[in-house]
């Protein structure tokens, strides 16, 4: 699946609490983040699936990121890497697209 594919589906999908509930559930089992060396334990904070969910509250240290390995980045073809640290594909693609406006304007 390529990116626009991609895109358009995250755009497209409306999904219930409990149809997203079950969409991560199935990408945790696939899930690298725990085993990531920039990964940390916080207390109340049990997530993962960055990629999907958006960043971390409480990692805040880059020491290694493991996405790119990540069987569901490729399934996706997600091309931004720390997602526990600078947000969801979706969200790195829309500060991407800000910054590239904002040189735009100037």
């Amino acid at each position: 699946m390529d990116m626009q594919t991609y895109q358009d589906l995250m755009l497209a999908v409306d999904l219930s609490k409990d149809e997203k509930k079950l969409i991560l559930e199935k990408r945790q089992k696939q899930c690298l983040c725990r085993q990531c060396p920039t990964y940390m334990e916080c207390s109340g904070e049990e997530a993962s699936v960055f990629c999907t969910i958006g960043k971390s509250n409480c990692i805040t240290r880059e020491i290694e990121c493991l996405c790119p390995t990540c069987p569901f980045a490729a399934e996706f073809g997600l091309k931004n890497t720390f997602f526990c640290t600078r947000g969801s594909e979706k969200q790195q693609l829309l500060v991407e697209t800000l910054q590239v406006r904002k040189t735009w304007v100037e």
